[in-house]
């Protein structure tokens, strides 16, 4: 926690932020076969919490997203880097992804009875990064959001996209990304304000003091 409470503008950048920090994780994963355990618990962790209304309880451990907030940082900034192509684009695309999930109720609500059943069987689960866990997430994936028309391209080695673990963590992923987007707009995030507020937007992003974060 910082030693001032954030404000909602800040929590509503933190919550974009783990939005990219998901896709860049995705992207790691694509492209390296591994991504850091304790961020990948934190973002599942997130799935799970469904009814909580503030930002704490969601994310208590901000401070692990630093990667997209420094993803988020250069697409405020407008820098062009190649490397951040890939998972800048998974980020949009998740932001996109939520938008027509918030627009059908139906799946919106067999994405919500998936999650409780889980979260009920969230004891059987030592460890929120295990292969199995990331598996039960990924089918909740498949089955709600994968029925989604629009589908998100990831590339990456082909060998690592081809693992079934390695796959299963990626859509894993892509649903926390989702939940982080529903979050964010919530909060009253809007894309055309990422577009029109732009400084506005950098200029809170640069007011949190990343290294007081938990």
């Amino acid at each position: 926690m910082t030693e001032q409470p954030l404000s909602l503008q800040q929590q509503q950048m933190l919550a974009l932020g783990a939005v990219f920090e998901c896709a860049v994780m995705a992207d790691q994963i694509a492209t390296r076969g591994d991504a850091d355990p304790a961020v990948l618990a934190s973002l599942f962790e997130s799935v799970l919490v469904m009814d909580a209304t503030d930002f704490d309880t969601i994310y208590p451990r901000p401070g692990r997203f630093q990667d997209g907030l420094r993803l988020l940082r250069k697409s405020l900034n407008r820098e062009q880097n190649r490397d951040a192509a890939r998972p800048l684009s998974y980020g949009l695309a998740l932001l996109h992804l939520s938008s027509k999930l918030r627009k059908n109720d139906d799946v919106v609500n067999i994405l919500r009875n998936r999650l409780l059943a889980l979260e009920g069987q969230r004891a059987h689960f030592e460890d929120l990064t295990q292969p199995g866990f990331c598996h039960r997430l990924a089918g909740i994936y498949v089955d709600t959001l994968g029925t989604f028309r629009f589908r998100i391209r990831v590339q990456g080695d082909p060998a690592k996209l081809q693992d079934e673990d390695n796959a299963a963590r990626i859509r894993a992923l892509f649903l926390a990304g989702v939940r982080a987007a529903f979050l964010w707009h919530q909060m009253g995030g809007r894309r055309w304000r990422l577009l029109f507020q732009r400084k506005a937007h950098l200029d809170t992003l640069n007011s949190i003091k990343i290294n007081e974060l938990n």
